[in-house]
């Protein structure tokens, strides 16, 4: 007969709480080397997001103001960019923590702005998705029979 090797019933809630906050460190250290190792390719998306911004503003020449803030924009980008590059992601959590304390309405109005444009470019590349999955399938496939044929 095989001897259970079992964890006693009786641990108790400390031994427990410590076995959950250990977890949650190795979740977290999975999470912050995966986060590091995309920190370049965030830098490098700054910078071509900085970029476009330049083109923008220079494309419009009969709205100044528009530009400046376009410029600005743009400016605070490749400054982002530089801190993206030059920080570790804990103290990047650490700065993001005492930003949303410090200034609790500007963290959720940019959350709000931050959670529209994920969901613009996200729903822009499932319509790319969805147009490219029908061309390959108009390719080669016949036209499905509507219900109205299939009734006759």
């Amino acid at each position: 007969m095989a001897v259970s090797q079992s964890r006693p019933r009786g641990r108790s809630q400390g031994e427990r709480r410590g076995e959950g906050r250990a977890l949650f460190d190795d979740l977290l250290a999975v999470a912050g080397s995966l986060a590091e190792s995309r920190r370049e390719h965030a830098a490098d998306q700054l910078e071509t997001l900085a970029h476009s911004m330049r083109q923008f503003s220079g494309s419009l020449p009969s709205l100044p103001a528009v530009g400046g803030y376009a410029e600005t924009a743009a400016d605070s980008l490749e400054e982002l960019a530089g801190y993206v590059l030059d920080s570790e992601i804990a103290e990047m959590l650490s700065d993001a923590r005492d930003l949303a304390r410090r200034h609790p309405l500007a963290t959720f109005g940019g959350s709000i702005v931050a959670g529209v444009i994920i969901t613009q470019l996200v729903q822009s590349r499932t319509d790319t998705m969805r147009s490219a999955l029908r061309a390959r399938r108009g390719s080669g496939r016949k036209p499905r029979a509507r219900k109205s044929d299939k009734a006759q």
